[in-house]
């Protein structure tokens, strides 16, 4: 059997309906019927039993399924490895990520990439608000999924992975958690609360009154930040996730005015793009155009 007609026949025998098949493989019904009548011709004996109204399998090829799928799953995966290998991807690829929102969409992206390269051994993990670039700059990662802004001459950011909206997260008591929508004039005489280390424009960004006259707060760490807002002691500007993956008793997020977002990219070191880093970074747009 030449490999066209293995596709076929393992699409057909999957599908169980020939216009599907053909859609799938983007060929025309009448190649799909052809393939499957040149092999039953070499064989001797049907694969499927065709109606009007359905396609099933023969004992012959459900047999021939059987047998055949495994072996070319394995000719596949070698064929795959001997690519990645001929290419350098081989090894280990390290993800940083920050933020639980992030992590299905990332975890889903690495589960299609490691079908596609099998050799490849990726690892994430977690980063912090407080030690934005740090891992990145310590090669401790190779790519990480940072909010935006980053606007930093030594990394490259490439595409948008989670788009979620900002709120404003306030003490369940206070009289901000009343409100439908805030205003930059609601909060103008709040204490806002940033992780430290953050770059000026970063903070500037997601501030939603005037970063002049904004009153800002610097903590340890995005754990420390949610205790401070519960206790009544500032408000923060936070995902929308943030109440499902950090839950807190006392803690509320309201929508500001304007739905602003909260974006998270790949970036990666620009001198030190390797072929592991090139690699996803295809995988990841190949799978937003598919």
């Amino acid at each position: 059997m030449e490999r066209q007609d293995i596709v076929v026949f393992l699409a057909l025998a999957e599908e169980l309906h020939f216009a599907r098949t053909a859609e799938r493989l983007l060929l025309t019904p009448a190649s799909v019927s052809q393939s499957i009548k040149k092999v039953e011709r070499r064989l001797g004996a049907p694969l499927f039993t065709r109606t009007t109204r359905r396609v099933e399998l023969t004992p012959l090829g459900r047999q021939l399924l059987d047998d055949l799928a495994p072996a070319y799953a394995q000719v596949e995966a070698a064929i795959a490895r001997a690519v990645a290998t001929g290419h350098g991807l081989t090894g280990d690829l390290r993800l940083g990520y920050m933020s639980a929102a992030i992590t299905r969409p990332l975890l889903a992206l690495i589960d299609s990439f490691r079908a596609g390269t099998p050799d490849i051994k990726v690892s994430i993990q977690e980063t912090t608000l407080a030690d934005l670039y740090g891992p990145l700059r310590r090669g401790e990662v190779d790519l990480c999924v940072l909010p935006l802004p980053v606007a930093e001459p030594d990394l490259t950011v490439g595409a948008t992975l989670l788009s979620e909206t900002a709120l404003l997260a306030v003490a369940a008591d206070d009289p901000l958690a009343r409100l439908t929508s805030i205003t930059a004039a609601d909060v103008a005489d709040q204490t806002f609360l940033f992780a430290e280390n953050l770059p000026g424009y970063w903070i500037d960004h997601h501030l939603p009154t005037n970063s002049a006259t904004a009153k800002v707060t610097s903590l340890a760490g995005f754990q420390e930040l949610l205790a401070y807002v519960v206790s009544g002691h500032g408000v923060a500007v936070v995902g929308a996730q943030t109440e499902q993956f950090y839950p807190r008793p006392n803690l509320t997020c309201v929508p500001l005015e304007g739905d602003p977002t909260f974006d998270y990219a790949l970036v990666w070191r620009t001198d030190d793009e390797i072929p592991l880093v090139r690699a996803f970074l295809t995988h990841v747009m190949n799978q937003r155009t598919s």
